[in-house]
């Protein structure tokens, strides 16, 4: 044996038998072999966990992008009066050129005036997203997802978070067509609230189960105690009778504790 190594799987020192000078040699260094996360590509998720993994966000833009809309919507503001007023956008409801630019830019071109914004709250009022939820039955993929629903985003009064902002008629058109009608909408709703309520009532059974467990227990427990059979049945030792009416007397068992009142005729 010409070379002993102390550890066949790291070459750290080598003896050479011969008489010769030890060498140290370091060992290489292979980042698959030991390193299993690089921290230098990893990414912050906010769901409490930490993920390496390089696709792009469904509501993520990259900055070229941000700077184009915002251009696009500067040159929207900024435009100067239409030419040709046949081909001008003009409001859905009132045929009104005074549209809406909120809706127009951030909706997907919906050409509503403000007069109409304001007349018919039904249609074009925003949403948040617990009433999307809440009162059209919506996921959070489905509200997260802008391909489906577009939305905007502002300051919440109420906490840090921003505060999503969803067009009505988009939800409604959106929920009518997943739930099939709004009559299949009620009919979902009534299902969740049935089978919240038989959930309830569930719940309640068991822990009504339990505690006549319990219950049964501390009587076995008590009969032992006192040296009784299990199978004897209670007799009542009642207390002296309180008078609590004319003819209305009181009476307390000394054992249970249980309370009956007698009439006296």
């Amino acid at each position: 044996m010409d070379n002993i190594r102390l550890n066949k799987n790291k070459q750290d020192f080598i003896f050479d038998t011969a008489g010769k000078t030890n060498k140290y040699q370091p060992p290489p260094i292979k980042k698959k072999d030991y390193i299993e996360y690089d921290f230098a590509t990893m990414q912050d998720s906010r769901g409490g966990f930490i993920h390496d993994e390089q696709r792009k966000l469904h509501d993520e833009e990259t900055l070229q992008e941000w700077k184009e809309k915002q251009k696009e919507l500067e040159r929207i503001k900024n435009a100067p009066p239409p030419v040709d007023l046949e081909t001008a956008p003009r409001c859905f409801e009132c045929n009104s050129m005074d549209i809406d630019l909120n809706l127009y830019t951030n909706f997907r071109k919906v050409r509503a005036c403000r007069a109409c914004v304001r007349k018919m709250p039904e249609k074009y009022s925003l949403l948040v997203k617990t009433e999307c939820k809440e009162d059209y039955l919506l996921t959070e993929p489905e509200l997260q997802d802008i391909s489906l629903l577009p939305r905007i985003e502002k300051p919440n009064p109420h906490g840090y978070s921003k505060m999503q902002l969803f067009l009505r008629f988009q939800v409604e058109e959106f929920a009518w067509k997943k739930w099939g009608s709004p009559e299949g909408l009620d009919l979902e709703w009534e299902k969740r609230e049935l089978n919240k309520l038989k959930r309830k009532e569930k719940k309640y059974q068991d822990a009504l189960r339990e505690m006549r467990k319990k219950t049964r227990a501390e009587e076995y427990t008590r009969k032992l105690r006192d040296g009784k059979a299990l199978d004897e049945r209670h007799a009542h030792d009642w207390s002296a009778p309180l008078t609590i009416g004319k003819n209305l007397v009181k009476k307390r068992c000394i054992d249970c504790g249980v309370e009956v009142e007698e009439v006296i005729i």
